[in-house]
């Protein structure tokens, strides 16, 4: 497999799903961690940002609820800078007809969209995909995102114990590794984790022991 790091100036995005963030990244001095990934319909966000100045977090969650296609959005204090979280339906998305072959393209084979960086002016983004897909992965960011090619790497994954787990235990577990909760320091909280899910602490901490106890028993036996 592979790992792809692309370049994509912000510029050379221009589509209604970007544009209406647009605002939001004004507000940006750095992202980092930026990642993605898909729970049934729809897609969950994760970011560390920091604002170039001093700003009212309830008045800029507010305003992300705003946008039609976007069902939970939360900004959680981190020293200095946040942690975004933001839901969003998939088939509500004001995405452009070539935005859809990024999703076709995951239908291929192994396409994971990883953590990236970003500025006010240009994104990294990484991909990872199996070895027969690179030219594929290189045409549909290039065509659809305006991404210039900046490396490919070897990527050699482990064996996933993943699909053992119930759709709510891959979610919460998902969520807590993405967010920083096995960090450590932890860089988000059971509380605040709780939050993001809509769930009690106590109903997360049980599905994150379910389903680590299931990975446990499938690495170890």
């Amino acid at each position: 497999m592979k790992r792809i790091k692309f370049r994509i100036p912000i510029d050379k995005v221009n589509y209604e799903f970007f544009n209406a963030f647009k605002w939001f990244m004004d507000l940006v001095e750095w992202g980092y961690g930026d990642t993605y990934f898909f729970l049934g319909s729809d897609v969950v966000k994760l970011v560390e940002i920091k604002f170039k100045e001093d700003l009212k977090a309830e008045e800029i969650v507010k305003k992300l609820l705003e946008i039609p296609h976007v069902r939970d959005a939360k900004l959680i204090p981190k020293n200095d800078h946040y942690l975004l979280y933001v839901r969003a339906n998939i088939f509500e998305t004001p995405f452009p007809k070539n935005v859809l072959e990024v999703f076709d393209i995951q239908k291929k084979g192994v396409v994971v969209f990883e953590k990236g960086t970003f500025t006010s002016k240009e994104i990294y983004l990484y991909v990872i995909c199996e070895d027969e897909l690179v030219g594929d992965v290189i045409s549909v960011v290039k065509k659809v995102y305006g991404g210039e090619l900046v490396s490919i790497e070897e990527y050699s994954p482990e064996d996933n114990p993943l699909s053992k787990l119930t759709g709510k235990q891959l979610e919460t577990l998902l969520l807590a590794y993405k967010s920083g909760y096995f960090d450590d320091p932890r860089r988000i909280t059971l509380r605040e984790l709780a939050e993001m899910l809509n769930l009690s602490p106590s109903t997360v901490k049980e599905h994150l022991r379910k389903a680590q106890r299931k990975i446990f028993e499938e690495l170890i036996g």
